[in-house]
This record gives C-alpha cells, structure tokens and sequence, in this order.
C-alpha cells in the first residue's frame, strides 16, 4: 500500500504545480490599455449593455462576454531560456446584434474604431441599425488606415437603417476572405470595381442591397472566389463575360435584377459551379451548349425570364442535376425526352410557357421527383405517369392549363386533383391514345400506307396527309381527351 500512496502524493503535487502554472499564466496574459481602450469606444459605439464596461474591469479578454473573442498574440517577448515570460491577449472577433451577443442600442452608430484593433480577425454587426427614424451612416476609415488590417472576416447583414454606399476603402482590406453586406436595403450605388483588388477573397456575398449599374468586369480577376452572390440588386447590362474566368466558382447567384443579353458561353468554364442562380432578370435567346459540360452542378434556377428558345436537350446529360426550374421564360417545342436521365432530379419546374406536344415517359423513372410543375403550357395527350409515380409525387403534381391533357380514369384515382380531366373511353380510350404516340395498346403501320389501329374490335383510319377519316363507330370509340 506505500507505493500507491507515494504515487496518489505525487499525482496531489504535480496537479498542484499544473494549476499554479495556469494561474502563473493567466496572470501574465494582459490586455495592452492602448487596445483596451479601442476596444470600450467600439462598445460605446454600438452596444446597449450598460454594464460592460464595469463587467470587463481592467482586462476584458481575462473574462470575455458574448461576443468578444481574445487570442494570444502570435508573438510574445523570450526569455533567455526560451519560454515566453508574457502573453499579450487581443481582440480576434466582435460579434454584435443577435443575443446571446450584446444587442445594439437604438441610437447606434458604426463602430470605424473596431478597424483599428490591430489583431481582429472578424467583424459581425447582425441585426444591429434598425432606427426607422435615423439612418446610420455607412462609413470605415481612409484606406490608409485599413492597410495594416488583419480583419479576414467581415459581416454586415440585416441592417434596414444603415445607409450609403459601400466605402471604396474596403479594397485596403488586404487580409479579408470573407466579405458579406446583405439584406441592407439602403445600401446603394455601384459596386466598386477596387473590390477586384481583394486577392484573398474567398465569397463576396452582396445580396437583398439597392446596388444599381453594372457588374464589374474586374470581378473575373477573383480568381480565389468559390461564392459570388449578387442577387436582389438593381444590376445592369449584361453578365460580364470574365465571370467565367472564376474556376474555383461554385455558388453563382446573380438572380432577381435588372440583366439583359445572353447567357454567356464562357460560364460553361465553370466546372465546379454546383449552383446556378439567374432568374428574375431580363435575360434572352438560347442557353450555352457546353451547361451540359457542367458535371457538379446541382441546382439551375432560370425562372422569370423571356428567353424565347427550345428546352435544350442536352440539359438532361447534367447528371447530378438535382432542381432545374425554368418557369415563366417562353420556352418552346417539346419536352425533351433526355430530361427522363435525370436521375437526381427531384423538382422539375417548367410551367407557364409555350411548350407542346407529349410529356415524355421516361420522367416515370426518376424515382428522386417530388415536384413536378408542368402547368400552363400546351401539352396534350395522355398522362404517362403509372400509379407509383403519382402516389409518389401526390400533391406536388401541377398538370393544370394544358387542355389537351387527360389522365387515366384509375390513376386519377391514386392523385385526384392533378389539374387535368379523365379521359372518356377509360382504359380503351388509353390503350388508342397510347398507341397514336407510339405508346403501344395496337398495330400500326405509318410509312406511306394507310394506317389501322386496333384497340378491342374499334377501327378508325388514318392516312399520311395528316388527315384523319373516321367511320362513325369510329368516332364514338376514337380517344377524346376531356376535362371533366
């Protein structure tokens, strides 16, 4: 028993010595006053917490509140036996507006002093300017000032009172990789081309602002940027073509503004693009060949605008498509029987255009589909959908606005309201339907010859010249698809 109690001793000494060593420590770990001082104007600035400051006595990092995060700093004074004797603590990240976070006081300004905290690595002012009856001016410091920034993280979202363009000095922020001022509806102008000059960029996020002009050509420089979200804007023109110099690019959201021209070819260069996002815009003509090109991308969202051409084909080679949502944008022609390859596709939104003719079968196969929107078009025939793939869809099946649809009497049965009628004759009139599209349910014979379809002892007759001559039995049993 000597030895274990020996051992339990020193185990008492040596947690003894650890714990004077982290106190040893904890009280060398000191906040400069120049950086503390910094640090309670910013709160003064912004914050509605009457107590931080009482809170945060002489060394605030020594016992941080939400949203203050110190760090060490990345070097600290030697002694000669090369263990450091001090450690300098500073302010790495602000986080400011949303609890359990320090809330912002109504009469809240921006806080340009948190720039000047030399080892800040993020900036997050959320939720924070929101007087109704004041504007907060958006303003940073002279570039000058910025130029030794560390800053890599800046946020500003949800600020409907803050006001301004965005600060050309942003482009001094060497060190930022993250650079997000969204949904701050009174930021307005144009986008400073200097942004380009922020080499480290990783996502530019510029969303939901009141930002007017052009996209900036410079932008194609950023050839670091994985995300680009420019959408809920005012922009203008056309998509600059350098945009498909960003190969490292796999969000694109340019949606929901004023973008005119085509789609250029030299977005198909994005090979990592995983989202497309262009709706909403004014954009016109053919989309590019090479999309199809695109094999990671998951989600193509064009709806909204008037481009005036056939579905391509070649779309349904896009093999990790998951949404592809083409709504609203004049597309003609048919329904291209490659979209049934989708394997991955889960919504399919193509109503409100002009597209005609059969809805293809092989949409049946793809097993992932939860929504399908095919209404307001000029589809006709047969619903091609078996009894699995309606209960599969259920409610998220749209066929409504395509009079010339019509849907079997029993599978109409599994989804009632899929917005077309039944067709008359049941399963007879489906069986000659069916084979009128080359469905089966008869014998027929097209080149040149005068055709006979049979479907249960009913005749009718049809010739090359695309005239249809029927019997009147004929006409009785011929399939007439109708909304009831």
């Amino acid at each position: 028993m000597a030895p274990a109690a020996g051992s339990s001793s020193s185990i008492a000494i040596l947690l003894l010595l650890l714990g004077l060593g982290v106190l040893v420590s904890l009280a060398a770990a000191a906040m400069d006053p120049a950086e503390r001082e910094t640090l309670f104007r910013v709160m003064e600035s912004v914050s509605s917490d009457r107590d931080w400051r009482s809170a945060a006595g002489a060394d605030p990092c020594a016992s941080p509140w939400p949203g203050l995060e110190c760090k060490p700093s990345s070097s600290s004074s030697q002694s000669q036996g090369g263990r450091p004797t001090t450690t300098t603590m500073h302010v790495a990240r602000l986080d400011f507006g949303v609890p359990p976070n320090p809330t912002c006081k109504p009469t809240a300004s921006f806080p340009t002093a948190a720039f000047a905290l030399p080892e800040l690595r993020g900036l997050f002012l959320v939720d924070c300017f929101k007087n109704p009856d004041a504007a907060t001016p958006f303003a940073v410091p002279p570039a000058a000032n910025l130029s030794s920034s560390r800053l890599q993280q800046l946020s500003i979202r949800s600020n409907p009172s803050l006001s301004g363009t965005l600060p050309p000095q942003l482009a001094s922020l060497r060190s930022l990789q993250v650079l997000t001022v969204s949904q701050n509806a009174m930021v307005r102008g144009e986008l400073p081309p200097g942004v380009a000059d922020l080499a480290g960029l990783v996502h530019l996020d510029l969303s939901y602002n009141s930002l007017t002009g052009p996209i900036p050509t410079r932008l194609g420089e950023l050839r670091g940027l994985v995300g680009l979200d420019l959408s809920y804007n005012s922009f203008s023109g056309s998509i600059p073509t350098r945009l498909g110099d960003l190969t490292q690019l796999q969000k694109l959201d340019l949606s929901s503004n004023n973008l005119t021209g085509a789609v250029p070819s030299s977005l198909t260069g994005l090979k990592s693009l995983t989202f497309l996002a262009l709706s909403n815009n004014g954009l016109r003509g053919r989309l590019p060949a090479g999309l199809s090109d695109l094999r990671d991308l998951q989600y193509l969202i064009m709806e909204n605008n008037p481009m005036g051409a056939p579905l391509p084909p070649e779309l349904g080679r896009i093999a990790r498509l998951q949404e592809l949502r083409l709504a609203n944008s004049g597309y003609s022609g048919s329904i291209p029987d490659t979209f049934g390859n989708l394997a991955s596709l889960t919504t399919l939104s193509l109503e409100n255009n002009n597209l005609t003719g059969r809805i293809p079968a092989g949409l049946t196969r793809l097993k992932r589909m939860y929504h399908l929107n095919l209404s307001k078009n000029g589809l006709d025939g047969v619903v091609p959908f078996d009894g699995a793939f309606l209960k599969q869809l259920g409610r998220n099946l749209d066929l409504s606005g395509n009079p010339g649809l019509c849907v079997v009497a029993d599978r109409a049965a599994v989804v009632p309201d899929v917005g077309v009628g039944v067709c008359s004759g049941g399963h007879a009139a489906d069986a000659s339907c069916a084979s009128s599209a080359g469905g089966g349910g008869g014998r027929a014979v097209r080149r040149g010859q005068q055709v006979t379809t049979t479907t249960r002892g009913r005749f009718f007759f049809w010739r090359p010249a695309a005239m249809l001559l029927l019997t009147h039995a004929a006409v009785a049993s011929l399939c007439s698809c109708i909304l009831l």
